[in-house]
């Protein structure tokens, strides 16, 4: 794919990559996942003028590290979740999300293991 002439040509191919992803209605968590996906496209062409299907690891890192440092926990948190579904629909999440670890993990903003996919059934 292409590289993107401009920011908006970068927002748009991060919101189709997650129209076809996200399933459900275009209301709520969909919706703000979709602006939140628009606004990380924009930030990173800014910076290094590559779109979505271009991005390295290093791209989404940097953005969560320099670019969210200012907001809130929860608000990381949301940011965090939108850059997870981003990995997702790029079919690059074992290989990426062990690198995107950080204090945005959490939505108290305290660092942990990611613990990805089901919970270890315990013996009652």
């Amino acid at each position: 794919m292409a590289t993107p002439a401009n920011q908006q040509q970068a927002a748009r191919i991060a919101r189709d990559l997650l129209v076809r992803r996200l399933p459900g209605s275009r209301r709520g968590s969909v919706h703000a996942h979709l602006q939140r996906a628009q606004l990380i496209a924009e930030v990173i062409w800014r910076r290094w003028q590559v779109g979505p299907y271009q991005w390295q690891v290093k791209h989404l890192r940097w953005y969560l590290v320099e670019k969210t440092a200012h907001l809130t926990p929860g608000t990381r948190y949301r940011h965090w979740l939108t850059v997870r579904v981003l990995v997702s629909a790029l079919r690059t999440t074992e290989h990426w999300l062990p690198q995107l670890q950080g204090p945005w993990l959490r939505p108290t903003g305290v660092a942990g293991k990611l613990n990805v996919g089901r919970p270890v059934k315990r013996p009652c």
